[in-house]
């Protein structure tokens, strides 16, 4: 290895750069979208038993526990360990690459994966982080797996190699239960390619059956996954098309590839006009029969085409348990489209009169990229410039015109917030969370009675939002409608019994309606869970007059 970095410094030099600079304008962004749940709102993101609950994935968890206690919730922190796996990445492609070829084709595809703005997402914001991190151990995991190829005397070295192997391999899991499910393809394909898979296959089961385990572990997991996208994101039950699915995200990631305009977190523009459609199924079909050709003509081909199919397959399903499209999801299939970029270029380079030329459009094109990646970054500041960016390429999203209406809201332009709420319930009318966010609207605006209608409608959607029947509550008791109060807020309490602020708040309701009986045994609860809190310390003093 020490011989490798001297011979290859400036080289590395150059990719760590490239990183640097590309991404050095997003460090001091802010926490947005799932930051905000996950890490800033998260009150176990400092507690270290937090991490056995995910026993499966904690990987993430000790990493943001380290992030806490060094830098508490700033956001440089967190968004540090993304940095540290994109450049760990870029460099384990570089070294791969120099494995299987050489440095004129390590280079190109390396510096690809640093600045490309297709796949910044997963870099640059925090939650997508995931998808480096896999990513990272599974490329150690290979790398390793060919070492331990290698014609080395010391058999106890190739052994301790293989290990180590199948255990970044395990690591890869624990950092996304999803992603590498499919990727212990690679390893029997790569034997079958350039190996002999007949005489190696016992090498290749070790990680078939951690890919197996993790397979019944997400089988274990479904229900509360079909939960989430149904109570978060409103996900209807359904089983898409493949014939339609598979076409239609393979052409838009090669196409973000080729020319990355339209970058957003919500690729929600996928629906395509007829004739638009069978051009992208026949580009699809074309890139299926190519690769199939190009196993008995270009075995290179074949192998990183294959590659990319096989990284991308998890989220190609009809089960409607991913996005169709989502940037970060392509974060390792692109090493594939790119390390075949590398080769093509490697082959223009052998031409001596068009070298230098080539070689200049190839840096123009990484300076270019680079450039939009930067530009990218600053949508990523923070929710109101994310937001904004996310709803000049994906009006049709209900989830952005949500988003869109809180950014008003901030800026206290009521009337432009509810005109975004309503248009995510018309692009959803099953939206409880753009209805409960209208009814906040119509309240901060005095319309009290529409406030309550939405507020009702959003319960209705979503049972799971507590906060709805709270507002509700909050509404009746200003009437001082009490036996509406104590309904809407015993509802709540009911989603959410775990929450010491609706107890609280039952504890005062019962006080105002004299029932201090009630009321004593309400604070004297909340004050054997949470023997400091101020409201029911005064509250108990209240009820004992």
């Amino acid at each position: 290895m020490s011989k490798f970095l001297k011979e290859h410094k400036i080289n590395i030099l150059i990719l760590i750069f490239l990183v640097i600079v590309t991404y050095i304008n997003a460090l001091n962004n802010a926490f947005v979208s799932d930051d905000i749940a996950e890490i800033a709102k998260n009150p176990n993101v400092g507690n270290f038993s937090y991490i056995f609950t995910h026993p499966f994935g904690f990987i993430r968890i000790i990493l943001n526990w380290l992030a806490f206690h060094i830098g508490g919730l700033n956001p440089l922190f967190y968004r540090l360990i993304n940095l540290f796996f994109h450049l760990g990445n870029v460099l384990a492609v570089y070294y791969l690459l120099s494995l299987l070829y050489s440095r004129k084709i390590a280079l190109p595809g390396a510096a690809l994966i640093a600045v490309h703005p297709a796949i910044a997402e997963a870099v640059v914001w925090i939650s997508g982080g995931t998808y480096p991190q896999y990513s990272f151990f599974f490329l150690l995991s290979f790398i390793l797996y060919l070492k331990s190829k290698e014609n080395i005397n010391r058999v106890f070295l190739r052994i301790k190699l293989f290990i180590l192997s199948i255990i970044f391999y395990l690591f890869a899991f624990m950092s996304h239960p999803q992603m590498p499910l499919g990727l212990f393809l690679i390893f029997p394909l790569f034997e079958f390619v350039f190996g002999d898979l007949k005489k190696n296959w016992v090498r290749v089961v070790p990680y078939f059956l951690i890919a197996l385990v993790y397979v019944f572990i997400n089988l274990g997991a479904l229900p509360e996954r079909e939960t989430t996208l149904r109570s978060v994101h409103y996900q209807e039950k359904g089983i898409d098309n493949p014939a339609v699915l598979i076409p239609v995200a393979i052409t838009s990631y090669l196409q973000l590839l080729i020319w990355p305009k339209d970058l957003t977190l919500y690729h929600s523009e996928l629906a395509f006009g007829q004739i638009e459609f069978l051009i992208r199924l026949f580009l699809t079909i074309l890139i299926l029969v190519a690769l199939l050709i190009s196993f008995k003509k270009n075995k290179q081909i074949f192998f990183w085409g294959s590659f990319s199919l096989i990284a991308l397959s998890p989220t190609l399903t009809p089960f409607r348990l991913n996005w169709i499209v989502a940037e970060r999801y392509f974060y390792l299939p692109s090493l594939g489209v790119f390390t075949l970029f590398s080769l093509g270029l490697n082959r223009l380079l052998n031409f001596k009169k068009c070298k230098q030329i080539v070689i200049s459009i190839f840096v123009i094109i990484i300076i270019l990229l680079s450039a939009r990646t930067i530009l990218r970054n600053i949508d990523w500041k923070n929710e109101d410039n994310l937001w904004i960016a996310t709803g000049k390429t994906s009006p049709s999203s209900p989830n952005t015109h949500n988003n869109l209406g809180d950014v008003y809201g901030r800026a206290g332009d009521k009337e432009a917030a509810a005109r975004e709420f309503q248009t995510a319930i018309a692009l959803k009318p099953n939206y409880g969370d753009a209805y409960h966010n209208l009814a906040n609207t119509y309240l901060e605006m005095g319309k009290i009675q529409d406030a309550l209608d939405n507020y009702q409608k959003a319960a209705d959607l979503n049972p799971a939002l507590w906060q709805s029947y709270q507002n509700i509550a909050a509404i009746y008791f200003q009437a001082k409608q009490y036996d509406k109060t104590l309904e809407a807020i015993q509802k709540a309490i009911a989603i959410n019994p775990k929450n010491l602020n609706l107890k609280g708040n039952l504890g005062i309701v019962y006080l105002t309606m004299g029932n201090k009986d009630k009321a004593k045994e309400t604070f004297s609860l909340v004050l054997s869970l949470d023997p400091q809190n101020q409201l029911a310390k005064q509250g108990l003093v209240e009820a004992n007059k």
